[in-house]
């Protein structure tokens, strides 16, 4: 199919056209006369870049959806990006509103200090931070606790230092680690950051709820992962390998001492969470030893 044709077909300008061409996301065959011809294939990628761009998607996020082995998923970390700057925009929005109804800068000025963007920022920066959709989940596990403000010079250091952070986290990432995070976030729906984040905040609430009632219901099948989490079956396999090498990430990233640090001093929520998760460990330590060396707080 020729270009004319192809803009009929797809309802988009050759200029629009020949722009997605030069970024890559389609790849008509040069014919000898020097028209370009565009498959079937070619056709099907404009139709869904013309969707995905009247969704307010970039390019770039274009790109990474057009080849991922998992759309949808993929869809899922641009659609919350998107959340999180409604929701800045909204508060924007707000603002302005009041101020035509009446102009009280006063006002607005105390307002806007209890809607700090800066906390929408690192939402924003854990997302990106992380490959796949890993980010999007480590995303969604802090931001439930990233809803208040930066109140004192103390909390600021602690935005600082998290920002600092995050911009260079990736350079701790092992590419054998990367990659295992990006499949493993993209594998299927069933395996998507929004359910798994979900499922493990739930499971975790119910331990943190009523944790000696939550591990004697669960007795049997702790004592059942311990165990095999001892064997040289688990030790030789490839989900041990895994998670030393994410140990190690943690380690030399600064994970602990920089991240949930201060993640404690930015925000007041997580700081206590973090402290009953804490209360929680102790607890399991003591009900089940084996586990001294298995248990990790995040």
């Amino acid at each position: 199919m020729l270009i004319k044709e192809v803009c009929e077909k797809c309802k988009l300008t050759k200029k629009a056209i020949d722009y997605y061409e030069s970024k890559n996301l389609i790849h008509p065959q040069i014919l000898e006369n020097g028209y370009r011809e565009f498959s079937d294939a070619d056709i099907s990628a404009l139709k869904e870049i013309s969707v995905l761009r009247k969704c307010g998607i970039s390019i770039a996020d274009i790109a990474e959806i057009l080849t991922s082995s998992n759309k949808p998923a993929a869809l899922a970390k641009c659609k919350y990006i998107t959340d999180l700057r409604m929701q800045r925009m909204n508060d924007i929005q707000k603002c302005m509103d009041r101020l035509v109804a009446d102009y009280d800068v006063n006002r607005e000025f105390d307002y806007l200090q209890t809607h700090d963007e800066d906390l929408y920022t690192i939402k924003e920066k854990l997302v990106f931070a992380f490959p796949g959709n890993y980010g999007l989940y480590v995303s969604m596990h802090f931001g439930r606790f990233l809803n208040g403000t930066i109140e004192t010079e103390e909390q600021r250091k602690a935005y600082d230092a998290i920002v600092r952070y995050l911009d260079h986290v990736n350079l701790y990432l092992p590419a054998e680690l990367s990659e295992f995070l990006e499949a493993f976030f993209t594998v299927s729906t069933k395996s998507d950051a929004v359910k798994i984040e979900e499922e493990t905040n739930g499971r975790m609430l119910e331990m943190l709820t009523d944790t000696e009632g939550y591990l004697e219901r669960n007795h049997e099948q702790i004592e059942e992962y311990l165990e095999y989490k001892c064997s040289n079956e688990y030790k030789n396999s490839e989900a041990a390998k895994i998670q030393k090498s994410m140990l190690d990430f943690q380690k030399e990233s600064g994970y602990q001492e920089v991240l949930i640090a201060n993640m404690k001093i930015l925000s007041p929520a997580y700081a206590g969470y973090h402290k009953k998760v804490e209360a929680a460990n102790e607890i399991m330590l003591k009900k089940f030893p084996k586990a001294k060396n298995m248990y990790e707080t995040n």
